[in-house]
């Protein structure tokens, strides 16, 4: 007799294997397999790389050892007072001599432009600014703007330019009539302190209140012509003019020239002796260095 078990609930029944199932089958793979190949060093490699190399280096001699890149022509715009054959002197300074004795600082590749700029600008103080350009395979081209003249400062009998900036960048040319001729701001400085082309600052400020008060003088109140303004230094805020009347006029740079203008113009209507064109003249002298005081002297 054969005893039936019951099969619980969890178990899964079995399966039988079948005879085609028992062994593992075979895996083919579609790669094909990698084929090594011989790198041997063959005569075309060899002539190959002697043919590269040779290259380099005729090009590494061309361009760093030969002449043919050296710079011939220096072309120099925009000056005006400094002479382009002093420009050039000093651009062949730079650019003269080797490298390590071996480089030529002529070459176009290896210039250096910016010893140039800082060689020209040590060298010409009325020069403010330098570009300069390199033009494949010969050239450079050097573009300088030049200072200009904002008023002439004179200082012990020696008279100098001074630009926008407040720097004075040159000596100045010719006689004092010549320089008011050529309509050129001028202050001379009573106390004929050494002025040092190149250091000497005055500030900007100061410069623009001398601008506008000439032009507020000249133009506007018509009192001034072509005078030379005083100051007692360089450091002083305090100028002094002779007008075309004959007496002289004291000012203030802490007094704004707006405010002069009034003034001036206030006093000329309302006081009784400088009212009259006439009795002005035997003024000696016009105060107006302290604000909202009026001091005159007759003579």
């Amino acid at each position: 007799m054969f005893e039936v078990r019951p099969r619980m609930f969890f178990q899964k029944p079995k399966r039988k294997t079948k005879s085609w199932q028992r062994k593992s089958p075979k895996i083919y793979s579609a790669a094909p397999r990698k084929i090594k190949r011989d790198r041997k060093f063959t005569i075309a490699r060899f002539f190959y790389w002697i043919l590269l190399l040779s290259f380099i280096g005729v090009c590494g001699y061309l361009f760093l050892f030969s002449p043919l890149l050296d710079v011939e022509v220096i072309s120099i715009e925009g000056n005006e007072d400094v002479p382009a054959e002093e420009i050039t002197a000093v651009v062949n300074s730079v650019i003269s001599g080797e490298y390590l004795d071996c480089f030529s600082k002529r070459n176009f590749l290896l210039l250096n432009k910016r010893k140039i700029k800082e060689a020209l600008k040590s060298n010409f103080s009325r020069v403010s600014r330098v570009e300069v350009e390199k033009k494949f395979p010969k050239t450079i081209l050097i573009s300088v703007v030049e200072r200009g003249a904002e008023l002439i400062w004179c200082s012990g009998g020696v008279c100098y330019l001074v630009d926008d900036s407040g720097l004075v960048y040159s000596g100045a040319s010719g006689t004092d009539e010549e320089l008011r001729d050529e309509n050129f701001l001028t202050v001379i400085d009573d106390s004929a302190r050494p002025v040092d082309i190149g250091g000497t600052t005055f500030d900007q400020e100061f410069i623009k209140y001398l601008k506008e008060m000439n032009a507020a003088l000249k133009d506007e109140i018509k009192l001034v012509e072509k005078e030379n303004y005083h100051t007692p230094s360089l450091a002083s805020r305090e100028i002094t003019v002779k007008t075309k009347e004959g007496w002289f006029l004291k000012l203030s740079s802490l007094i704004p020239s707006k405010e002069i203008k009034i003034i001036i113009l206030t006093v000329f209507e309302k006081d009784p002796i400088l009212a009259d064109a006439e009795e002005r003249k035997r003024l000696d002298y016009l105060d107006l260095r302290i604000k909202n005081k009026v001091y005159y002297k007759l003579k």
